[in-house]
């Protein structure tokens, strides 16, 4: 049987929001069970009947029979019997509800009204997984309209596991994520070390409170992982929120003049069918950022940064373009806003990105091609078991130097993924998803210009 609570103060509504739960859910087909908690001696019985008389005699228990129904009265004589003890003696049933208990280790919501006089439980209780309320509240878990019952039925039998999570959602969603990805990419030439290295490819994943960094030493074995987990997660109706540290957008009119259409997935498409990696890291990247220059300009393209000892044709060792003689921007419009960020062109050097992009977006076209998923900010609507997004981990350097972690890439992908993961059980993901018209067309970084909040949530979780 599943179990989950209902608690709050006195005249919160408690009792009220029990009733209309059960209605509701034993609408859906499923079986409702109740355990109430009073703190004040309770007698259902009354002097000189039966029952009252059996137990006065000293009978331990007495059932009260009829045609429609029986109660079982227990005298506990002696201490008061724990939650569990009386868990099971109830029937089985898929669902218990239990108002009270609010010291317990079950899963619970928090009813709470302003007009109680009392302050919050929540922000001193881990169990309380969301507040219903009929004010404004801020906690660090969602908060739910007390008077919209399905909403809060929607959450209880989600957070039990008796309903898909995605099966709530509605068109525009964002909200409601049970698994958060963090990928750091990597474009080495060759497999990385066998042991944990910083030149390699780190997964965070963040689940139900717990975090994990995974290692991987080539770009097949982490798209491998990538393509098993995200089947695992939709099997287990586990909504994902995955992240990667590479950009998935070019400048505007990169994508028309690449490909002739104007939809950055193209982009994608166009490499997916160009790049050519392996089980040992071995990729033609470098000589596909030549070849898309030779594309932009005969001379002076839009790609630069080499090996020294490398003789790439059309690719040079250093920055050496005139972007607007190309027509091209050196920059997208996010990383403008995030200074620190580099630009997609360059391929080699301190901080470049430009060749994850390469090696990275094909994988992208393929994920999205698999699972059908959404690839955040091109996608208008991101209602859907998993959506795929650009992130920037330095965003919590300050969290990020604080971690004892001996690689940082590793401490990077964890605290983003936890950071993220906060948020989403909070509901205050949305703000980040607010972006401008131009990030549909070269792309976005999920939390930028939100910093502060991110560093706050890591203290929540």
């Amino acid at each position: 049987m599943k179990v989950f609570g209902i608690i709050g103060w006195k005249n919160a509504g408690k009792t009220s929001l029990m009733e209309r739960l059960v209605a509701d859910i034993t609408a859906r087909g499923v079986t409702v069970s109740t355990v109430k908690h009073v703190h004040h001696d309770v007698d259902l019985d009354a002097p000189g009947k039966d029952t009252f008389r059996h137990r006065a005699a000293g009978a331990s228990e007495v059932v009260l029979a009829s045609a429609n129904r029986f109660a079982l009265m227990r005298e506990h004589r002696g201490a008061e019997p724990a939650l569990a003890d009386i868990l099971a003696r109830l029937a089985p049933v898929d669902l218990v509800l239990v108002e009270g208990y609010k010291r317990h280790s079950h899963a619970k919501i928090e009813v709470f009204r302003d007009g109680a006089g009392r302050t919050l439980i929540q922000p001193g209780d881990p169990t309380v997984r969301a507040v219903a309320t009929d004010s404004a509240v801020t906690v660090a878990v969602p908060v739910l309209d007390l008077n919209d019952t399905g909403k809060v039925a929607d959450f209880v039998l989600a957070e039990v596991g008796l309903i898909r999570r995605s099966a709530a959602l509605s068109v525009g969603t964002t909200d409601a994520f049970d698994t958060v990805v963090i990928v750091d990419w990597s474009a080495k030439a060759v497999p990385s070390p066998v042991r944990d290295s910083k030149d390699a490819i780190w997964i965070g994943i963040c689940r139900t409170q717990r975090c994990e960094s995974l290692y991987f030493r080539t770009r097949v074995a982490a798209e491998a992982h990538l393509v098993h987990l995200f089947d695992a997660e939709r099997a287990a109706g586990r909504r994902v929120l995955a992240g990667f540290d590479f950009p998935m957008g070019y400048p505007l009119g990169f994508a028309e003049r690449l490909t002739g259409s104007t939809n950055p997935r193209a982009v994608w498409g166009w490499l997916a069918k160009t790049i050519t990696d392996n089980d040992r890291n071995a990729t033609n990247r470098l000589h596909v950022g030549g070849r898309i220059n030779a594309i932009f300009h005969p001379q002076r393209g839009p790609f630069w940064g080499r090996p020294a000892t490398h003789d790439v044709p059309l690719l040079p060792f250093t920055k050496d373009v005139d972007y607007n003689a190309i027509g091209l921007s050196e920059r997208r419009a996010i990383e403008n806003l995030l200074t620190g960020a580099k630009p997609v062109w360059q391929l080699m050097g301190a901080g470049a990105v430009g060749s994850q992009a390469l090696t990275g977006l094909p994988m992208i076209h393929r994920l999205q091609r698999r699972h059908d998923c959404r690839v955040w900010p091109f996608d208008q609507s991101i209602a859907s078991p998993l959506v795929l997004a650009e992130v920037y981990p330095s965003i919590i350097r300050a969290a990020v130097a604080r971690d004892p972690a001996d690689i940082k890439d590793e401490a990077q992908v964890r605290l983003l993924a936890r950071a993220l993961f906060a948020l989403a059980r909070a509901g205050r993901l949305a703000p980040l998803f607010d972006v401008p018209e131009i990030a549909r067309q070269e792309g976005w970084i999920l939390g930028a210009g939100h910093a502060d909040l991110l560093e706050a949530a890591l203290t929540w979780v």
